[in-house]
């Protein structure tokens, strides 16, 4: 992240790392399983199902416009499927991970974990979003992020959680939660630095 940080902000290597987005994405999904300790075939299909599903919802949000708004992928993220990149189900399944980590250990029942966690994604995705669109990773139509994109992050990112602690696994990683700070830190860092760039 250090690394990439400096290669956003350099000029001569700014698309260089634009284009590494993707492979940032993957191999950060990579790492966090890796630590994930007591695999199962429940837990496995848990991970596929929000794959799926988180897939499913992109899709029909760019075609209709709902439940997010209306907006547009661009090619930067590959591979595209039907205008959809395929990586952004494995970044939803790596969100849904690290949050169900970070807020399993709150000393409350199940859902009210999954709404620490649902607030959370939504946080992490008001820092993504200035990123996002900097970067040409997606393109909201006037350019302006409408309410209805966090209330279904969060509305989405709810059931995601919740459907986790459905499946008894292993809370505990190493990463999940260093990660998840790592990435806001990086994204909230860069958002900054070219804001004040731009003045």
């Amino acid at each position: 992240y250090i690394i990439g940080f400096a290669g956003f902000v350099i000029g001569p290597t700014y698309e260089i790392f634009r284009n590494l987005i993707s492979f940032s994405i993957l191999l950060s999904a990579v790492l966090l399983l890796l630590y994930h300790r007591n695999w199962s075939s429940k837990f496995i299909i848990t991970l596929i199902i929000i794959f799926v599903l988180a897939w499913l919802i992109e899709l029909i949000g760019t075609k209709t416009g709902f439940p997010f708004g209306e907006y547009t992928y661009t090619r930067l993220l590959v591979p595209l499927l039907t205008g959809v990149p395929v990586i952004l189900g494995l970044n939803w399944v790596f969100l849904v991970y690290c949050s169900f980590v970070i807020t399993s250990f709150i000393p409350a029942a199940k859902s009210i974990r999954a709404l620490a966690g649902a607030f959370l994604m939504t946080a992490y995705d008001l820092i993504l979003e200035p990123f996002a669109m900097h970067t040409g990773m997606w393109v909201w139509e006037g350019d302006k992020v409408p309410l209805s994109n966090y209330i279904a992050w969060f509305v989405a990112s709810f059931i995601f959680i919740r459907l986790m602690y459905i499946n008894p696994t292993e809370k505990q990683n190493k990463l999940g939660i260093f990660l998840f700070v790592y990435q806001l830190a990086f994204f909230a860092s860069l958002v900054l630095t070219w804001k004040i760039l731009s003045l």
